[in-house]
């Protein structure tokens, strides 16, 4: 995940909910913990927490010969090895397009000539900020990896119809990577079951 600074606090002056105040109680160079002091859409007060982590970007990769690119990494809350799509936070004043492109070279070693929009998505939207962007890359070359000193990720082609079933058996199970090939399949015309 890239390096990103979490925001400061989390804007919600045109929501549902009102805000009295908020603390932060934790932070790190990848994410911030806030309290807030609200009111709900019922007008019942309470407390809400929220992770706050840097604006991110996440790419699924599509290779020539239309198989798909994932990387694997060990995942410390899921305590074991997880196959997803690249993704990360921003740098300072880096766009969503430029931290999917920094980050595909850092995580994959690989350069796409080819990028489509596949939206944006909330992780958790009851508790963590912001949206994800989501990218597809293609046209593809190698390029050298740069991955963080905490970063262990190994690159897992599968054929399209291998990832959606996959994803399917749990065998994916990160909701992101999920959300993004359900949109892939959207956007390239395509059932989820072939």
């Amino acid at each position: 995940m890239g390096g990103g600074r979490p925001p400061k606090r989390e804007q919600m002056d045109d929501g549902p909910y009102r805000r009295f105040g908020s603390r932060e109680i934790y932070r790190n160079p990848w994410v911030a913990i806030q309290i807030h002091e609200i009111a709900h859409p019922t007008g019942e007060p309470g407390e809400h927490v929220v992770v706050a982590v840097p604006p991110a970007s996440a790419v699924l990769v599509e290779d020539a010969r239309g198989g798909l690119v994932f990387a694997s990494q060990p995942r410390f809350a899921a305590g074991r090895e997880c196959i997803e799509i690249v993704k990360g936070g921003r740098d300072g004043v880096e766009s969503a397009l430029e931290c999917a492109r920094r980050e595909l070279r850092e995580e994959l070693g690989l350069r796409a000539a080819a990028w489509v929009s596949l939206g944006t998505l909330y992780e958790i939207p009851s508790i963590v900020a912001p949206a994800v962007s989501l990218f597809l890359a293609a046209d593809l070359e190698e390029t050298d990896r740069a991955p963080e000193p905490v970063e262990r990720i190994a690159r897992v082609r599968m054929e399209r119809s291998e990832a959606f079933a996959s994803a399917a058996s749990g065998e994916i199970d990160d909701a992101v990577t999920i959300a993004a090939l359900f949109r892939y399949s959207a956007v390239r015309g395509f059932a989820l079951n072939r």
